[in-house]
């Protein structure tokens, strides 16, 4: 039997290329990031990446695509566990509020992304970013509107607002700073009889 560790192949090189781009991006930033830092740290050669991403933006897009799914798989997660909407809505913020006072937290990887991105030359990239807010909104809509509140578009897009600040600061602060009170501000926001 052989020590050599096992030679991936196929798929499992493009995720290996994935989750270590995805870490180093988000360390570092995307723009920091050449793919030549990226292939050694994989162990890999260059055109193993180019096999998979024959430009660096669609690198950029293959680790925005994962992390999408990941957040998203997470919300459903908890989604599932909460028949009520206000039960839900409180361990959704609950789950977001953690993950941004979180050690090591830096962001949002959808906002510090677009931020390094501006011109045509990156509209695929920004975009890819919109898309995860604009699912943001849609599911926030959803759940609010199946509170008992006046205006649950409007209570959607507050929350929407503070989800992201919460992102935003939670980064900033060693110990989440204002992101600690995600869950409060929700409590101030919507009356407790819903």
């Amino acid at each position: 039997m052989s020590d050599k560790p096992k030679q991936l192949r196929g798929v499992a090189v493009r995720d290996k290329l994935v989750g270590i781009a995805t870490e180093l991006f988000y360390d570092n930033g995307v723009r920091a990031i050449g793919v030549d830092e990226v292939v050694r740290r994989a162990g890999m050669a260059k055109a193993s990446l180019y096999r998979w991403f024959p430009a660096k933006d669609d690198l950029i897009l293959a680790v925005l695509r994962q992390r999408d799914l990941d957040f998203w798989a997470q919300w459903d997660r908890v989604a599932a566990r909460h028949a009520d909407a206000r039960a839900e809505l409180d361990a959704q913020l609950a789950w977001i509020q953690e993950l941004a006072t979180s050690e090591g937290y830096r962001g949002c990887a959808f906002v510090n992304t677009a931020a390094e991105f501006g011109g045509d030359q990156a509209e695929r990239i920004r975009r890819r970013c919109a898309e995860h807010e604009h699912e943001l909104a849609r599911r926030l809509r959803a759940l609010t509107a199946r509170l008992a509140v006046n205006d649950s578009d409007r209570l959607a897009d507050q929350l929407h607002i503070a989800v992201v600040g919460a992102f935003a600061v939670g980064g900033i602060y060693p110990t989440g700073g204002p992101a600690v009170r995600l869950g409060a501000l929700a409590e101030d926001l919507i009356p407790r009889s819903t």
